[in-house]
């Protein structure tokens, strides 16, 4: 005596149909626009950004970055899920005291780089096949693995290309994961101005270069079965360029008669006193400016995330938005560039975008809450089927936009219950067959 035939496929094959089910991964491909303020959509005609915002979700008000807002810690806190004084990067130049040296855009040295585990490493290192187009960080060798295909960055590659060879990784090569980067419009919002007309020109490019994106993932047949996210690293503001908004250091203070080093200035600057100093510089800059705040590094306010760490110098001054630090001041206001980042991450004008569609993406959902970047980690992750790293953000916060029944991340205890019964089945069964 047996089971018709027919049973037994039945039960096999929804036996793995649930296995499918419940260790389904979607690919991912991750952009970053550098320098996209998230209030660009709307203010310009960005119909392809719209397109994603209807087929997907999209965060109203922008996402709040790290601090401090600029491009290497900020794209490096979406990789890696922490904040900058949790993985080190803790601005596009330093210094740190150990190395008694200063880090610039073009180190790869894994020193700088290993106080945290990004996605493109936490994905490897669990079997998923990785490229990496341009990604600030991306190229560092981490836990001694890369991206299995990584591009050395060139500014010069044209954008279709870029997005030839990434959805060509996606639709040939296999890449469960691509993160891909453009340098626009930030280089846009430097040269002229956070709302000039060549940022609209420039915002307008954007918008086809991911319209172009959108073609060609459904040329490739993948638009509907990629996770497509779309991230910034900070927002831009302008600087009034004249004598009260250029703060001059130099002017309240002797700075080669006390100060080491001024790593980093700008929007922020980074001070290392001389030995036995400190006290004197501070209390000579402290009241310097009316439009100038500054910390000492243990007095830095919490919420800033940005105190723990050696290459946080031991004076932090921050300017007001508009303000500029500079250490002297310079002969021709115009080297400063009128368009700038790098200030209070709390403020709307540093806010990034935030949009995403795909499988696992809720449609035409708008995200009306201020999440942290450092909870894009997390979701990466759960999307990829993969255990974070230890990281600083939650998947909790982010999962309102995400299917209540996506089949990513762990398998669930309905799941498991199911294989059970099938299984059981079986085996009841097993004399018959």
């Amino acid at each position: 005596m047996s089971l018709p035939k027919y049973i037994v496929t039945i039960l096999l094959s929804t036996l793995f149909i649930l296995v499918d089910l419940g260790h389904a991964r979607h690919k991912l491909l991750l952009v970053s626009f550098d320098g996209f303020r998230y209030d660009y959509i709307g203010k310009y005609k960005t119909p392809n950004f719209d397109r994603v915002a209807q087929a997907g979700v999209r965060a109203q008000l922008g996402v709040q970055t790290a601090f401090v807002t600029k491009t290497f810690p900020d794209h490096y806190t979406i990789a890696t899920g922490l904040y900058e004084e949790s993985h080190g990067i803790v601005s596009n130049t330093m210094y740190d005291p150990k190395f008694n040296t200063t880090f610039d855009m073009k180190n790869l040295e894994t020193r700088w780089w290993d106080g945290g585990e990004p996605i493109w490493t936490t994905a490897k290192l669990q079997g998923v096949k990785v490229g990496s187009f341009f990604w600030p960080g991306s190229e560092v060798l981490l836990k001694n693995v890369k991206p299995n295909i990584c591009m050395a960055y060139n500014k010069s590659t044209p954008f279709k290309a870029r997005v030839d060879i990434t959805i060509g990784w996606l639709s040939k090569k296999n890449v469960d994961l691509a993160v891909l980067y453009f340098h626009e419009p930030d280089s846009a919002g430097h040269k002229y101005g956070a709302f000039s007309s060549e940022v609209e020109k420039t915002v307008k490019t954007v918008d086809e270069t991911l319209g172009y994106i959108l073609d060609k993932l459904e040329q490739t047949n993948l638009l509907n079965k990629v996770n497509l996210i779309l991230v910034s690293d900070h927002g831009m503001t302008n600087v009034t360029l004249d004598s009260k908004h250029i703060i001059a250091l130099n002017e309240s203070l002797e700075l080669e008669q006390y100060v080491q080093i001024i790593a980093d200035y700008g929007p922020v600057a980074a001070i290392l006193p001389k030995k036995d100093k400190e006290d004197l510089v501070y209390n000579h800059l402290k009241t310097a400016h009316p439009n100038m705040t500054v910390y000492r590094k243990k007095d830095i306010p919490n919420h800033f995330h940005y105190k723990n760490h050696r290459r946080i110098m031991p004076i932090i001054a921050v300017a007001d938005e508009g303000y500029y630090i500079v250490p002297q001041r310079p002969q021709n206001l115009s080297d400063i560039a009128i368009g700038q980042h790098g200030y209070d991450n709390r403020l709307r004008s540093m806010r990034p975008l935030f949009l995403a569609r795909g499988p696992n993406f809720k449609k035409n959902f708008t995200i009306k809450s201020v999440f942290n970047t450092v909870n894009i980690y997390p979701m990466l992750c759960y999307l990829l089927n993969i255990k974070p790293a230890p990281n600083n953000g939650s998947l909790e916060i982010v999962k309102e936009f995400l299917h209540n029944n996506s089949s990513a991340g762990p398998p669930t205890m309905s799941f498991t219950l199911s294989v059970s019964i099938v299984v059981s089945m079986l085996l009841i069964f097993r004399p018959f067959f």
